[in-house]
């Protein structure tokens, strides 16, 4: 009987020294650790956010103009580009189509002083043209024609502003010539410039 007695004063004794004990928590055992990871929504704002700044600072990182032999001046990335990344905006003057309509049949009477700059699309059911044909020390309007090209157009709202970007269709190593399918497929136009075949 003692033996019993005995262990129902030790289980008393030990509830007292647990309860006098304060209850401890795991993070008294292990640092917290805070995640670095973003909600998807700030994320893309962020995104938005710098790529808002390339386009305000009109951003030519990564890029350089070579003149070639065959095609003249083309557009070359001296860096790596990642897939879906923003390569350039395809600047110029933003217009109507119909003021753009206008201007190609004053372009077309002097083929050989204007090339053809001019990139038409659709921004909130409304029709715009993007005229690149000043020289403006742009390179966006420089990138030649490939119907296997390594960078796409994309149309992205800039404080409501349609703005034309190029973004790489692939990943782009150094050295590498950027090009862009233009879209043409009039026979008319083919014809004239037998390259947009290509």
């Amino acid at each position: 009987m003692s033996g019993l007695y005995d262990l129902c004063n030790m289980l008393v004794s030990l509830n007292r020294n647990i309860s006098s004990t304060r209850c401890q928590k795991l993070t008294d055992f292990f640092p917290v650790r805070r995640s670095k990871r973003q909600p998807l929504s700030k994320l893309k704002d962020l995104e938005y956010e710098q790529l808002k700044e390339k386009i305000v600072s009109k951003s030519t990182e990564g890029l350089e103009i070579r003149v070639m032999e065959d095609k003249g001046r083309g557009v070359f990335s001296t860096r790596h580009f990642e897939r879906k990344e923003f390569i350039v905006e395809y600047s110029g003057t933003l217009i109507s189509f119909e003021e753009a309509k206008r201007r190609e049949v004053e372009y077309g009477k002097e083929p050989e002083k204007y090339g053809c700059y001019m990139y038409y699309f659709v921004f909130k059911n409304k029709k715009y043209c993007v005229d690149g044909t000043a020289e403006d020390g742009s390179y966006g309007r420089l990138l030649n024609h490939s119907k296997s090209g390594n960078v796409e157009s994309k149309l992205v709202n800039v404080n409501s502003k349609p703005v034309l970007i190029l973004i790489a269709k692939e990943d782009i190593n150094p050295g590498t010539e950027l090009c862009y399918d233009y879209g043409e497929r009039s026979k008319d136009i083919i014809q004239s410039h037998p390259w947009l075949n290509q």
